[in-house]
Order: structure tokens, then C-alpha cells, then sequence
């Protein structure tokens, strides 16, 4: 359990930054296509490239986001997987474990 809280801890922090939950939002919102860095920059005001980059990796270091090549572009999505591993934890002794949430 203390790797798998430690990792959960980890996604916790990433999310505690006003900048990525918001683009953590954003690629959730757009998590069947995928999204290219430069449309995340353009729907976050032109949030600069080198600081989308520091934190489109760091979301992608504890799991949150992966992303896919096309040729030449780069998509990001959420990854569903952790998403679903951290609502679990969360929710694991909601209603004395039958929660219904």
C-alpha cells in the first residue's frame, strides 16, 4: 500500500496546481481524439510553450496523461486508468463499501 499511496499522493500534488487541473480538465474534455500541446496552449490564453511542457510532463510522470505521435504531431490524453485507480481509492470505503456514487 505505501508505493500505491505514494503514487497516489503524487497524482494529488500534480492536481493541486491551478494551472494543471485546468489542463487536466481540458484533456479530459477532449479524451476520445486527443489534444495537441499548441490547442491546449490556445484554449489556456496562450499559456507559453516551455511551461506547458513542464507540466503536460510532469502530469505525464505520475500517470495522469500519455500521449501519441500522428506523424508529426504529438496528442495528449488523459489516462482512464489512473483516473479509475484514484476514484477506487477514494471511494473504497465510501458506504461501508457498497457505495453507490
Amino acid at each position: 500500500m505505501t508505493n500505491e499511496l505514494t503514487d497516489i499522493v503524487a497524482v494529488f500534488d500534480a492536481l493541486s496546481n491551478e494551472t494543471r487541473l485546468n489542463i487536466f480538465r481540458i484533456l479530459v474534455k477532449h479524451s476520445k481524439e486527443g489534444i495537441t500541446p499548441t490547442e491546449i496552449s490556445q484554449l489556456m490564453n496562450d499559456l507559453p510553450r516551455n511551461t506547458l511542457s513542464f507540466h503536460l510532463s510532469l502530469m505525464s510522470n505520475v500517470g495522469l496523461c500519455f500521449y501519441q505521435k500522428k506523424g508529426k504531431q504529438i496528442f495528449y490524453k488523459p489516462n482512464c486508468n489512473q483516473i479509475k485507480k484514484i476514484t477506487r481509492f477514494l471511494l473504497t470505503d465510501c458506504c461501508n463499501g457498497g457505495c453507490s456514487c
